[in-house]
């Protein structure tokens, strides 16, 4: 029985991947005997007929999990032997459970990609958008027995972005720590808020009136498969640090005065006083203003955001 499971979030995938290795450990293998992971990024055919062809122990079938096969530089020098195995299986219970594991979408060209997505058990897993990782991290809360305040919920995913593998460790942190319902304090006090160095970039490009620069970074970020929502998120938050900045005046002599007063990581304090050179505080308060106008158009135009992004380049 084949399975094929890839895309960018590579959390949800392995997720599915290991569902299947526990339930075959339920049902088939208690002690994990008959499961074998292969690298597919260096295996060759001979690892991999190998581990196909080898009978289970004390069990009637195996678990065979292949990983990345799609970045093995050699798999065009055995593509069609291994499709024309995969043609003659059957697709039954009775068979080895073959499952591949792709961390990110394939070139889909590719003859292989286009067998394993045609199969009955295949899956891309997507970055989730907004609503769906709220959705999906207040859920992840509620399997922990833990609740979160909106505004906690809204802050961590502002933080945190839709990386679900620190999400992950995020809401367990949160979960085993915090007593009592998880608030906006308690995030900030125990979650690690995402270094985005594309983000500082932008920033610096409009502060440097580099247009051209900023629509390309923008473009990029985009691209990435980031949540729009969350982009702007990140940089009406780094904006709001530099007005902060700006507003203290010779209380901010540097960036360590910076991390005492605003409570932020070295990093963000370096590269937050450097960018509040660039601007005046009108400047700052005007730009704020737009970006909110802009929080607002999102919330009411659909598929507009690169439009709006773009506008923003401009506007700013």
């Amino acid at each position: 029985m084949l399975f094929f499971y890839y895309g960018q979030d590579s959390f949800r995938a392995n997720q599915k991947v290991e569902a299947i290795k526990n339930k075959f450990k339920d049902k088939i293998d208690p002690h994990g005997h008959n499961i074998q992971v292969l690298d597919g990024e260096i295996i060759g055919p001979e690892d991999f007929f190998q581990a196909v062809s080898v009978m289970g122990f004390l069990a009637d079938k195996k678990l065979i999990i292949i990983k990345n096969i799609f970045h093995n530089k050699k798999l065009k020098d055995w593509q069609e032997q291994l499709l024309k195995f995969l043609n003659n299986q059957k697709d039954s219970q009775d068979e080895n459970y073959i499952v591949f594991l792709q961390t990110d979408k394939p070139d889909t060209r590719l003859k292989l990609y286009k067998k394993l997505s045609q199969i009955k058990f295949s899956e891309e897993f997507e970055p989730l958008n907004l609503t769906q990782l709220k959705s999906w991290t207040h859920k992840q809360f509620v399997n922990n027995s833990k609740t979160i305040t909106p505004n906690a919920l809204d802050l961590l995913i502002a933080y945190v972005g839709n990386n679900l593998w620190q999400m992950h460790q995020e809401i367990n942190k949160l979960s085993n720590f915090a007593s009592g319902e998880i608030g906006a304090k308690e995030v900030k006090e125990l979650v690690q808020a995402k270094i985005d160095d594309n983000i500082f970039n932008l920033i610096d490009a409009l502060g440097n009136k580099d247009k051209s620069l900023a629509l390309r970074l923008m473009e990029e970020k985009i691209n990435s498969g980031v949540n729009h929502q969350y982009i702007l998120t990140m940089i009406i938050r780094q904006y709001r640090l530099i007005i902060k900045t700006k507003a203290l005046g010779d209380k901010a002599k540097n960036y360590f005065a910076l991390m005492q007063v605003l409570k932020i990581p070295k990093i963000v304090a370096e590269k937050t006083y450097v960018q509040s050179k660039l601007y005046t505080l009108p400047q700052l308060k005007i730009i704020y203003k737009y970006l909110l106008y802009i929080d607002e158009k999102f919330k009411s135009s659909t598929n507009q955001e690169r439009v709006l992004f773009a506008k923003m380049i401009n506007d700013l």
